[in-house]
């Protein structure tokens, strides 16, 4: 390779052969990555980088309107997805943020497919990302309590 610099890899193909669920870069830098599914990741991201990540790229097999939300509060630079929502869309549109999705869906379904995604009810229900974050922690303890 001329000059000895790297050649970029797209955060989603790393996502994929990787088996991650989410995976966060900054100008080649991998800031975060996580194999476990749902909102957790998102939780993690909002507590572990406080000041947001400015300028970075979100790597997200499914972004709806709640990681959308929580993309929004971080500041991030763009957000690429193999599934996204249209309040997804939405979302970062209005924020001005980069996107692309593989397939865009109209919801984003619960994973039994009985109705919307619960989480996705929630960012409705709170579009400020703080209490959404708030919100998703209570009804991740709740969900822990009732098993």
């Amino acid at each position: 390779m001329a000059g000895g610099g790297r050649t970029p890899i797209d955060p989603l193909v790393i996502l994929e052969d990787e088996c991650l669920s989410l995976l966060v870069v900054h100008q080649g830098t991998e800031l975060y990555r996580s194999l476990r599914d749902g909102v957790r990741p998102l939780l993690e991201l909002a507590a572990w980088f406080p000041g947001g990540l400015n300028g970075a790229t979100v790597a997200d097999r499914v972004v709806g309107g709640c990681a959308a939300r929580i993309f929004e509060y971080l500041h991030v630079g763009q957000v690429v997805g193999i599934t996204g929502s249209l309040s997804a869309e939405r979302i970062l549109h209005a924020a001005a943020i980069p996107y692309s999705f593989r397939t865009t869906v109209t919801e984003i379904r619960s994973r039994d497919d009985t109705g919307p995604c619960p989480f996705e009810q929630l960012s409705i229900e709170h579009p400020d990302p703080l209490d959404l974050i708030n919100a998703i922690s209570v009804r991740l303890a709740e969900l822990r309590f009732r098993r």
